[in-house]
């Protein structure tokens, strides 16, 4: 049951886009709301939000990663930090440690770097009802 709680969080509807070809550049990428973010261009820079990271095949990361919840089919360089579940499909490449409640890992995905399981954070308490992401 919990592996199909954790596919079911990247079901929200995107709230945020950084399109394909389109760089930010920046210390610290915070976002304070629980919408979903996804990643088709590129950040340089830290991300810490409180949704759903959502990394495309055309994404990248250059930077440490903290979300509840994390999907990476595209490239992160750095450390992912999740409170509940990532998710790394087959096109994923992180460069970095992943420490987080639940993983995920799609054949082919690669990962250069250590991987470590957390304690969950339960989505309810960071303002991220089940409904709301299911639907």
């Amino acid at each position: 049951m919990a592996k199909s709680r954790t596919l079911d969080e990247f079901t929200k509807p995107t709230g945020t886009i950084i399109g394909e070809g389109f760089t930010i550049k920046t210390a610290n990428f915070t976002c304070d709301d629980s919408e979903t973010l996804r990643i088709d261009g590129t950040i340089i820079g830290n991300i810490d939000i409180k949704g759903v990271l959502n990394i495309s095949e055309s994404g990248c990361v250059e930077g440490n990663v903290t979300a509840s919840f994390v999907r990476v089919a595209g490239t992160v360089n750095g450390n992912i930090f999740c409170r509940n579940a990532v998710h790394l499909t087959s096109t994923a490449d992180v460069s970095g440690d992943v420490s987080t409640a639940t993983i995920i890992i799609d054949d082919g995905a690669a990962i250069l770097g250590s991987c470590k399981t957390i304690m969950p954070v339960d989505s309810e308490v960071i303002g991220i009802s089940m409904d709301t992401i299911q639907g």
